[in-house]
């Protein structure tokens, strides 16, 4: 018995095991269909990866190396200015300097054209009592004109 018992044993452990093994490989044939293209995909992605970090390196370096240009350009723009400034602080010192001496002598002239004009005023003055006596004497003379010849 234990000699028959074996055989059906055994050829059912035979016929289990091949099913199991068709399973298998059905499975692993379904597996291969979703494992090889994800694989593909993701070496895809990786490589597309690798471009974008790649370009975004080189770009950084770029705008790294402009960003270099550009502080050099306004440093020495930026004492150029500078200079500048100083060279108009300068000059607009001197414009107020120069506009404090104006005042001074616009105030001398004020003052000379004040005595300018009572100076003028006592001219007039003058000028109206000197008329007022030639005509007094004038009228003396009229009167001995017509008797001379």
């Amino acid at each position: 018995m234990s000699n028959s018992d074996s055989n059906p044993n055994l050829s059912l452990d035979s016929g289990c095991m091949e099913r199991l093994a068709d399973t298998f490989e059905s499975s692993a044939k379904r597996w291969e269909l979703i494992v090889y293209p994800s694989m593909v995909a993701f070496i895809v992605l990786a490589v597309y990866g690798f471009y974008l970090v790649y370009t975004l390196s080189r770009d950084v370096h770029n705008l790294t190396l402009t960003i270099t240009t550009l502080t050099i350009s306004v440093d020495r723009n930026m004492n150029e200015l500078t200079n500048s400034i100083r060279t108009m602080d300068h000059t607009m010192v001197k414009m107020g300097n120069n506009i404090g001496n104006m005042d001074s002598n616009i105030t001398s002239m004020t003052q000379n054209i004040a005595s300018m004009t009572q100076n003028t005023n006592a001219m007039a003055t003058s000028t109206y009592y000197m008329q007022r006596n030639i005509r007094d004497v004038a009228r003396p003379m009229n009167i001995m004109s017509r008797f001379m010849p």
